[in-house]
């Protein structure tokens, strides 16, 4: 957020969410997204490749990957290694030259990039229908200038400390909603509805000194940086905003379960730098040729990235030109190597 995208980025609101608009928009998989990574899963069986399941690499390197296999260390050589982790993680943490155990996770990340923004996500399950949302929701405060200006302080000045919080209640914000079951009726039982909440935070504030803890005592600490009493402001101030909408009156009576990702379980569950879901921001320094590419410094041949954080940008379709890309070069590189 530091360094914000050019402002014809704002164009893409207009294709996406205009009312008017019939031939562009959002769209999404019928069953949800895993349905398309199932896809790929078994296109790739189809063609021969194997697949290492609950295994964690801890590093890059010696030609090869290390990675745990359940209680075994193990190793892998490989001609070339595509590495679809987060480049800010993975260049911290998996190719680390210096490491004196390559096998021990660990969790940290390069902070000399921009990020994109963190998100606090709500996924609720609730037991009535709420047709007064559609697909993609955008709640915008701008009843002034002051407002909107102020709408996006959450980001700059949003403090994760229980004790320095503002409260968001009655604060101006902004947050998106996705209602699946009004496009896809198998994302809730019938009379039943399930949406997810986004509301932008701040990203993690990196700490340098836990980088040598236990992955597990790094990410217990991160976690207290958006802890219940945070969580439980930004519940509300949804619920507050929503229930001003004809048939989500009292919403939160109806909500029977609930998930909550921060950016801290964002990490844990992905490795993403600075636990936000949308990878390095798209500011002039980063965007396009300007952005991290596939070869990685003095890696040589053996090493490429690949991912949100890459190029050329984040998003679905530009995460999958961008592996278009990569795989074209890797099929190339490997056609020079000797048999």
């Amino acid at each position: 957020w530091r360094k914000p995208p050019p402002a014809v980025f704002g164009l893409l609101s207009a294709i996406e969410l205009h009312p008017t608009n019939r031939r562009a928009g959002v769209f999404a998989p019928l069953g949800g997204f895993r349905q398309v990574a199932k896809s790929m899963v078994e296109l790739c069986a189809d063609n021969g490749v194997e697949f290492v399941f609950n295994a964690t690499v801890t590093n890059i390197g010696g030609g090869g990957v290390h990675f745990r296999h359940g209680s075994s260390n193990m190793f892998r050589n490989a001609d070339l290694v595509i590495c679809n982790a987060d480049i800010p993680y993975a260049s911290e943490s998996l190719i680390n030259e210096h490491t004196d155990d390559v096998y021990r996770e660990t969790y940290d990340w390069d902070d000399s990039f921009d990020f994109s923004s963190g998100v606090v996500a709500f996924h609720w399950s609730i037991s009535k229908s709420l047709r007064a949302l559609a697909t993609h929701n955008v709640f915008m405060s701008s009843n002034n200038t002051e407002d909107a200006i102020g709408s996006w302080s959450v980001l700059r000045e949003g403090s994760r400390s229980a004790s320095e919080a503002t409260t968001l209640i009655d604060q101006p914000f902004n947050f998106y909603v996705h209602r699946a079951s009004a496009t896809d009726r198998s994302a809730c039982p019938s009379g039943c509805d399930a949406i997810m909440v986004l509301v932008p935070c701040p990203a993690l504030e990196r700490n340098k000194d836990i980088a040598s803890l236990s992955r597990e005592d790094v990410m217990s600490t991160y976690a207290g940086q958006f802890d219940s009493n945070v969580l439980d402001d930004y519940r509300k101030a949804v619920i507050k905003r929503l229930s001003v909408l004809e048939g989500l009156e009292g919403l939160g009576d109806y909500i029977i379960d609930e998930v909550v990702d921060t950016p801290a379980t964002y990490a844990s569950h992905y490795n993403l730098g600075a636990g936000v879901p949308f990878g390095l921001s798209h500011g002039l320094s980063q965007l396009s040729l300007t952005r991290p590419g596939a070869e990685w410094k003095n890696r040589g041949n053996e090493f490429m990235f690949v991912g949100a954080s890459g190029r050329p940008g984040n998003g679905v379709p530009l995460v999958l030109i961008g592996s278009e890309q990569v795989s074209r070069k890797a099929v190339e590189l490997l056609s020079t190597h000797p048999k």
